[in-house]
């Protein structure tokens, strides 16, 4: 029996040995199927008040990664213009004509390149491109001005991207430039940015 036992450590313990130490090994982050969470600060430029205070941002996505390089997302985002009016302000009242605080969801796609930097960490610019809700509309619409209105909406933007000790875990965090066309909004996003691939 102890010869048994002997013989066994030593085939496991040498299977164990000629195991491909980690050391060495090129890093390569995992890729495929993925989801984000992402929660920042939003804001708008233009208008009368020039820019609007900044409000808290949601967005969550889905995505793909295609290559190494090369990653295509589908995002919903929330945000919201404070105390920037669009429209003209009446005379008599000094009041914005319409809502100077209005929600703003946007439904992307986009398309991200990974440029490599370090092992673990990438830039990633993007583009990104889909549909709006501004709601109340801040600008002439049709029907009742107090309805919401929607838009297409077309942006670039610029991140890092870490790949974490844990597998399927990676965080960042991202710049977002979008323009509301029709509308002529342009609106920017800031955000920490976790990314789970599976």
């Amino acid at each position: 029996m102890r010869k048994f036992l002997s013989f066994a450590a030593l085939v496991l313990s040498s299977s164990a040995l000629a195991a491909t130490p980690p050391e060495g090994v090129e890093f390569k982050p995992r890729r495929g199927f993925f989801t984000e969470t992402d929660i920042g600060v939003f804001f708008t430029l233009g208008g009368k008040n020039d820019y609007s205070n900044a409000q808290s941002y949601l967005q969550l996505g889905v995505g793909y990664d295609l290559t190494e390089r090369i990653s295509l997302g589908a995002h919903f985002g929330l945000g919201t213009s404070a105390a920037n009016c669009f429209a003209d302000y009446q005379e008599a009242t000094g009041l914005c004509a319409l809502s100077d605080n209005f929600t703003v969801a946007f439904g992307d796609l986009t398309a991200a390149y990974h440029v490599r930097l370090a092992d673990r960490f990438t830039l990633t610019p993007k583009l990104a491109a889909g549909y709006t809700r501004l709601d109340p509309a801040p600008v002439e619409g049709e029907g009742d001005p107090g309805r919401a209105i929607n838009a297409l909406n077309a942006g670039v933007g610029i991140g890092i991207e870490y790949a974490t000790m844990m597998d399927h875990f990676s965080v960042g965090a991202d710049l977002l430039a979008r323009y509301i066309i029709g509308p002529n909004i342009p609106t920017f996003a800031v955000f920490p940015r976790v990314k789970y691939t599976f």
